[in-house]
């Protein structure tokens, strides 16, 4: 990141003013019952940056839940394929980085050796501006997976923004990012005071969490006890498989494809809709169900996220949001499921 400019939080707020007049802008506010969600705004008076999480993570906005794939008059035999784009160019705005990290990980799925055309373009046509966190999340354990509280990644990202004393400190991660940050009204060079101050800020933030993970060896650790009771006592006593853990999750990219048609049926029409490992269904196949107890499920959920992520992409799944267990109806923690693993390995189920 080698573009830094220093603005005040009035220039700010008529930068992202300037910004919705450009774009979709998707930027966090109080939603129902006070919860924050991002949704398209219209004015800067509708932030609130001192969100500390939402439900849905911003990766619906590049892989939505549902999406349209083609469809088909089935009395002209015409197909039409959709536009994969959004209907106007977005910009998240104000994504904290274990947000933005989650999707530099969807990417590897999306745009590795198989490029899916309808990701690529909505990626594409997506700019992101981050906010590092001052602070951490009570069930966020970022620091732990390196995601977080500040922005880790050197590139994926436009613009990464740090909240200062009344000021707040931009810096590019793209040649777009410095395009963007050309716009900014009142930017100037950042001082070495506010450097300074952003360091400061930094380590108080990564001090602040009381919920971690040590994942040196996990992985590892996790492939040797695939037969732990911690999975089977978790599943029997708490998990009720209604899959709120992989819905929030914001890098979970499993999708199952459907086709519908209206009661004509004239019109014909394939979906693609993000689908759920903890589903009875998901695993079931020509000749039974492969994953039908609970506890197979719920332990493909764990060891996926902080153990064969890492064969797939090289990387762990899990991004420390504590969004799972936020969400979670009976409060299940995969931190505390893993450090009962590494506790005692070897301990087997009684009776």
């Amino acid at each position: 990141m080698d573009t830094s400019q220093s603005i005040t939080a009035e220039n700010l707020y008529r930068w992202v003013d300037a910004l919705v007049e450009r774009f979709c802008v998707l930027a966090p506010v109080v939603a129902r019952r006070g919860q924050n969600a991002f949704v398209p705004i219209d004015s800067s008076a509708q932030l609130d940056l001192g969100y500390c999480s939402t439900m849905t993570s911003p990766r619906c906005f590049i892989y939505p839940s549902v999406q349209q794939l083609f469809k088909i008059d089935r009395e002209t035999n015409v197909y039409t394929p959709v536009d994969p784009g959004p209907d106007r160019t977005q910009l998240i705005f104000a994504i904290h980085p274990c947000d933005m990290h989650a999707i530099t990980v969807l990417d590897r799925t999306f745009l590795g050796s198989f490029k899916d055309p309808y990701y690529a373009k909505r990626r594409q046509e997506t700019y992101t501006v981050v906010l590092n966190c001052n602070k951490a999340c009570a069930k966020g354990f970022c620091s732990s997976m390196r995601t977080g509280p500040f922005l880790q990644l050197e590139a994926g990202f436009d613009v990464a923004m740090t909240a200062l004393d009344g000021d707040y400190v931009l810096e590019a991660g793209s040649q777009r990012g410095r395009e963007l940050i050309e716009s900014v009204p009142g930017a100037k060079p950042t001082s070495r005071r506010h450097l300074s101050e952003k360091k400061r800020i930094e380590q108080t933030a990564a001090a602040s969490f009381t919920k971690t993970l040590d994942i040196e060896g996990l992985p590892e650790l996790l492939m040797r006890t695939f037969e732990h009771p911690v999975y089977k006592e978790t599943a029997d006593a708490r998990c009720l498989g209604c899959s709120n853990c992989v819905l929030v999750c914001p890098t979970c990219f499993c999708y199952k494809v459907i086709d519908r048609a209206d009661l004509g049926p004239r019109m014909v029409e394939r979906n693609r809709q993000w689908d759920a490992c903890q589903d009875y269904g998901f695993a079931e196949v020509h000749e039974g169900n492969f994953r039908q107890p609970q506890q197979a499920r719920l332990r493909q959920f764990l060891t996926h996220k902080l153990c064969t992520w890492l064969e797939q992409y090289g990387c762990f799944g899990c991004i420390g949001c504590g969004r799972c267990m936020t969400w979670c109806p009976t409060e299940i923690d995969i931190t505390e499921m893993a450090k009962e693993i590494q506790r005692d390995p070897m301990r087997q189920l009684e009776g």
